[in-house]
């Protein structure tokens, strides 16, 4: 084949490419105004709750918030990607759920929005002087722009006109703070009690045992990852692949044990709370101890007030519904003082097997794969290989699925090649038609990550996109998440890859 044809060859595959987003995009865009002149005319002069959200927690608030309000007045639940104009003027009173993504920047699903209304954007004009409006952020303290987007959006609607019924109020999900969330709705906002928000054991929790615990790399200059399955107890929950495991961790026996002698307290004894009894021990060991003074009388009474559980960990979930059991992908996590992380080590170190928990299954509809026909690139490294091992699964399990090309990274060729067997056999059934793994450490290719393999397929990702392929993202945001991201940009450039975000091709699990 002769230079000249290669060109043409490629320039073709990438004018279909070009063609089939904008396809896509205006598809989408068309369905997309319908459903919001629906909404409009049926629920004009309601409540708009608007949710931006990037592992649905926002999402899954916003709904519980629209379910308390539904009873007494018109609610539009929209993600921050389809509010409009038409939308915001249109809806008397506003609330805003948003969680902030990174390093203080907007979730996928809130990025348009905010270059539209809060950045001097095309709608910088609008005259929102109608509107209330409250901002209930969600964040983690530990990064330095707590909530920035959340409050980005607080003074951007108060800079179109907009009114503020409350201060913004932060919570901040480092330290599992959601029982002020309902406190700092505005008078008319009948808010959603602590309980159903809280990511500790909620409504929505049930009890799960773990059925097995599987070492996936022995050997491995890096820390261990293990594939852990867990079955629930009298009840079947349904998921997606995408969505996430919302864990309640517990204590190890022994440490609680020797605090209750430090205390001397009987772990032994029976306390019955809201009809359920257990011994004193069992009682404490989803809970943090204190070393400080503390009420006795209290906690022997059945009163744990001073015993908040421990702040939950979530996970994404590596199995597909049709499995029938959650699997999950963990790496052990260690403290600056070497101590075994709270949710890691108690799924890897601690938990026995056949012993129960609670936990609970987060919906995640950012991370849903659409259309399975569709051929899907899977890009990941470490742990998140939890992710796109429950899309291939998931894929699998439909009738004539499109094709899955999955590139991931881990350290060393000899010990880290987890799940070897499982991808083989999906390889040899044709669903997934390519895999490459990338070795940052004694590999013998010469790139060591996988944003810089990416970034010499540049032929081949065009190919495959023109295929009307999606990309989905899973690992670490840092490092791997954020350089992916970049060289997707030079490679597609800026505006098709929004194009294929606005559209849901390209979705990102990071964390």
């Amino acid at each position: 084949m002769t230079e000249f044809q290669r060109l043409a060859i490629a320039l073709s595959c990438t004018l279909l490419w070009l063609l089939w987003v904008l396809i896509l995009v205006l598809r989408h865009r068309r369905t997309l105004q319908a459903t919001r002149r629906q909404q409009l005319s049926q629920k004009a002069g309601g409540v708009l709750i608007a949710y931006a959200s990037q592992s649905g927690t926002a999402a899954t608030l916003a709904r519980q918030s629209a379910a308390h309000l539904e009873p007494s007045q018109p609610v539009t639940v929209l993600p921050l990607s389809q509010v409009s104009s038409e939308a915001l003027q249109a809806a008397k009173k506003a609330l805003f759920v948003v969680a902030t993504y990174g390093e203080g920047e907007a979730p996928d699903n809130g990025q348009r929005f905010a270059r539209n209304y809060l950045s001097g954007g095309s709608a910088a004009g609008l005259d929102l002087s109608h509107l209330s409006y409250a901002v209930v952020a969600l964040g983690d303290s530990t990064y330095e722009r707590f909530c920035a987007f959340g409050q980005l959006l607080f003074d951007g609607m108060a800079q179109l006109g907009a009114k503020a019924l409350e201060p913004i109020h932060k919570v901040d999900g480092a330290r599992g703070d959601t029982s002020g969330v309902a406190s700092a709705m505005p008078a008319w906002f009948s808010a959603p009690q602590p309980e159903e928000v809280g990511n500790a054991i909620s409504r929505s929790s049930i009890w799960w045992r773990l059925a097995g615990r599987r070492l996936l790399n022995p050997g491995s200059p890096g820390a261990p990852l293990f594939e852990l399955t867990l079955r629930a107890v009298n009840d079947w929950p349904k998921w997606r692949a995408g969505d996430v495991f919302v864990l309640q961790p517990r204590q190890e026996r022994a440490q609680v044990s020797r605090w209750l002698a430090r205390q001397q307290l009987d772990g032994s004894q029976w306390i019955v709370v809201g009809g359920r009894g257990q011994t004193l021990q069992a009682w404490l060991r989803d809970r943090a101890l204190p070393e400080a003074v503390f009420d006795r009388d209290k906690l022997l009474r059945g009163d744990f007030s001073e015993f908040p559980l421990l702040p939950a960990r979530e996970y994404s979930v590596a199995s597909c519904g049709e499995e029938r059991a959650v699997k999950l992908i963990v790496r052990q996590q260690f403290s600056k003082d070497g101590q075994l992380g709270l949710g890691s080590g108690w799924l890897t170190e601690f938990c026995e097997t056949g012993e129960l928990f609670a936990g609970s299954l987060r919906e995640n509809g950012n991370c849903h794969t659409p259309d399975h026909q569709r051929p899907l690139l899977l890009i990941g490294a470490g742990s998140g290989l939890a992710g796109l091992r429950a899309q291939l699964a998931e894929r699998v399990a439909q009738v004539n699925p499109g094709p899955a090309w999955l590139l991931f990274g881990e350290r060393c060729p000899q010990a880290d090649r987890p799940l070897a067997a499982e991808l083989e056999a999906w390889h040899k059934r044709g669903t997934l038609v390519r895999c490459d793994r990338v070795f940052s450490r004694g590999g013998k290719s010469e790139y060591r990550y996988v944003q810089e393999f990416l970034a010499a397929q540049e032929e081949s990702l065009h190919a495959f996109i023109a295929r009307g392929a999606d990309i989905y993202v899973c690992g670490n945001r840092a490092g791997m998440g954020e350089g992916v991201h970049k060289v997707l940009q030079q490679l597609l450039g800026e505006r098709e890859l929004e194009a294929l975000l606005e559209s849901g091709r390209y979705r990102r699990d990071l964390y």
